[in-house]
């Protein structure tokens, strides 16, 4: 059998990238991924590397987005409840009948008087945040703790978790806890955690998880059929096609922002590195994975030290990290071997395992 050439680059030639080079190039010695490590040391090393000026900039517009959408959360659904007297609340409307909580109130109310559709959604919005707002001042009491390991855990939390879903949630994003391809991963999930936990903690962490997830759809459900019916009439009853082609466009939007892609490509990151083969998080490798991240916060703090204005250094970086910065510095790229034919052997005979090199370098050559 004749032996398969293997391409030779020379240092500084720029390699191929057109399909054609690149399969053959692999076809004859497929090892794609030579030259990829993970930092053991979870990247801590490089948090320096995070610290650039442009970081202010990104953290601004985290802390705009956060403002916008409190302030869009806030004043117009305030301004629904108190704009009409608490007796105006329901209405005999036949639109409103179509909504859950209607049919709810509708077997304990013996007239036709149903909630208005947007004090339902007023209602719905700013129970949400309340919610948001009490996750957020859990991390604060635990980031307000003495022991470090709490400490960390509480300011990770609220700068990673809580501020971004803060400034992004609304009523209809709801559906993002509810969609299949989250959902079901996450169920599967937290079923095995109980079943490894052999009933320590009762069930008590899935039964939470099944209750939030109803709670979840209920609010975003509601919220799409307010949401749609508004921007059904709006388009219906528009005067000139601009109108009703923003008022869809606007409603098409708010349906496209319902997954949370930043939220679920983290989560898919973490499992990823964490999770191992089986892509499964046990109660362990979660806890890993919240400790690295505990930690990475940590180390962000301690590197701002060198830094004048500590505090505002460490907020820019913690505020606009992405999983791209997760990625430059969990993942050490080794610098690619130009000569793979030189190394094709010794790696064939790390394959073959003998002690006959004689005869394991004959092996490859065949």
């Amino acid at each position: 059998m004749a032996m398969t050439q293997v391409a030779v680059y020379p240092p500084g030639t720029t390699l191929p990238s057109d399909l054609v080079t690149v399969w053959n190039e692999f076809e004859a010695r497929p090892i794609f991924f030579k030259n990829l490590h993970l930092a053991s040391d979870g990247g801590y090393s490089d948090v320096r590397g995070l610290f650039d000026s442009s970081r202010f900039l990104w953290a601004a517009f985290s802390v705009g987005c956060l403002l916008l959408n409190l302030t869009f959360i806030i004043f117009p659904n305030i301004d629904v409840l108190t704009s009409l007297p608490f007796s105006e609340w329901t209405d005999t409307a036949e639109e409103e009948k179509f909504l859950v909580v209607n049919s709810i109130v509708g077997l304990f109310m013996e007239d036709d008087r149903r909630v208005r559709s947007e004090v339902g959604l007023a209602i719905l919005e700013l129970g949400l945040l309340l919610f948001y707002l009490g996750r957020t001042a859990r991390s604060c009491y635990r980031a307000t703790r003495s022991g470090r390991e709490w400490r960390w855990n509480g300011i990770a939390a609220l700068v990673w978790d809580d501020l971004p879903e803060l400034s992004s949630f609304s009523a209809m994003r709801s559906l993002h806890y509810v969609t299949p391809k989250v959902l079901v991963p996450e169920s599967l999930a937290i079923a095995k955690r109980t079943v490894h936990r052999h009933g320590s903690k009762y069930g008590l962490p899935l039964l939470t998880f099944l209750a939030l997830r109803v709670i979840y759809a209920f609010i975003g459900f509601e919220a799409f059929v307010i949401k749609f019916q508004t921007a059904a009439t709006s388009s219906l009853t528009a005067t000139s096609f601009l109108d009703a082609f923003l008022s869809s466009a606007a409603f098409l939007n708010q349906v496209l922002g319902v997954v949370d892609v930043n939220k679920f490509a983290h989560r898919r990151l973490f499992v990823f590195v964490f999770a191992g083969e089986d892509s499964f998080l046990s109660d362990r490798e979660l806890t890993i994975s919240r400790t690295w991240r505990a930690m990475l916060a940590e180390k962000c703090w301690k590197a701002s030290a060198e830094y004048r204005f500590r505090l505002l250094w460490f907020l820019a970086v913690v505020l606009s990290y992405t999983d791209d910065d997760f990625q430059k510095l969990t993942l050490k790229c080794v610098p690619r071997v130009h000569d793979v034919e030189a190394d094709a052997p010794r790696d064939k005979l790390k394959e073959l395992g003998t002690e006959d090199k004689d005869k394991a370098q004959q092996a490859w050559r065949e």
